[in-house]
């Protein structure tokens, strides 16, 4: 595997905006190997420094932690040096693509030409699985045990992740490995863009083993608009995780719409309209912010 060199990334972040990064983590790949990893964390940006209860939830990073840290200015060119002139590969990938851009512009740093690399993509091309999270394929594949929501064990996982798969489907190169991203990428809406939504069909069933006490067990859900902590195919797959049925439009089935619209004081969509009419019919339905949603979905 000579080709198949690269540098895995993972970012944590402070809040709900991606230019709050307060962790990362750097796992560099040579011929297959895994050969140098870093971590470092970081103060967040000004104006980006609040440490969300959800996010610490999450990775357990405060503002105690980084507040003797560089911040994302003084982390840029250490992280640039270690990638080189390395493809990025991480696990959904496009938030890691999402933190360097805003960061960067929040810094007044001119923006990056980097290729990035998904491997959660590739997982959904080559397994069969329930969800797709990085613990869920790490799992799947019998890859080391990790510390998941740590940007440094997280980079090492992604890593390897794209490491087995390429020596099971006799990928030499990163072009083999993931083909698309040269040929096909520029023609297919990405599976995590901004407004793409899932066919029904390609909706993530609800797991019977989650915690039925959880407050996601049981619901059916609808996303509307474009969250800002994650895309929305991750919200779902999130909520799937946790037992609850997802849909795409608001029928009398569902319990709970999902509004970005409600969060950023925008024009109500019309499935937030229509959950509101069937409300006042009667109808068990309620209307959350993202913020509501982040804090429902971190009860374990």
């Amino acid at each position: 595997m000579d080709g198949i060199s690269f540098t895995a990334i993972d970012f944590e972040t402070a809040n709900n905006y991606r230019a709050s990064a307060c962790a990362v983590g750097l796992t560099k790949v040579k011929s297959g190997q895994v050969v140098e990893q870093v971590s470092w964390l970081m103060k967040p940006l000004p104006g980006y420094a609040d440490f969300l209860p959800i996010n610490v939830g999450i990775h357990g990073i405060t503002a105690a932690h980084v507040r003797n840290m560089p911040d994302w200015r003084g982390i840029h060119g250490p992280m640039m040096d270690f990638i080189g002139g390395d493809a990025l590969v991480g696990h959904n990938v496009s938030f890691e693509k999402s933190v360097i851009s805003k960061a960067n512009e929040a810094s007044g740093l001119p923006a990056t030409n980097l290729d990035f690399h998904c491997t959660l993509t590739l997982a959904r091309k080559h397994l069969q699985l329930d969800h797709y999270t990085l613990s869920d394929v790490v799992g799947a594949l019998e890859l080391p045990a990790f510390n998941h929501h740590d940007a440094g064990d997280d980079a090492r996982a992604s890593a390897l992740i794209a490491i087995e798969l390429a020596r099971r489907s006799g990928a030499a190169t990163l072009s083999a490995l993931w083909p698309e991203a040269k040929n096909e990428a520029a023609k297919l809406p990405s599976y995590y863009a901004v407004g793409y939504t899932r066919k029904l069909a390609d909706l993530p069933p609800p797991n019977p083993q989650a915690n039925p006490y959880g407050p996601l067990f049981g619901q059916t859900i609808v996303f509307s608009g474009d969250l800002a902590a994650m895309p929305r195919v991750q919200a779902q797959d999130a909520s799937a995780a946790k037992g609850a049925t997802i849909a795409n439009s608001t029928t009398k089935k569902v319990t709970m719409v999902v509004s970005a619209e409600v969060l950023g004081g925008g024009r109500p969509s019309a499935k937030v309209k229509r959950a509101a009419e069937l409300a006042s019919a009667g109808q068990d339905i309620r209307i959350i912010s993202e913020l509501q949603f982040l804090r429902l979905l971190a009860f374990k």
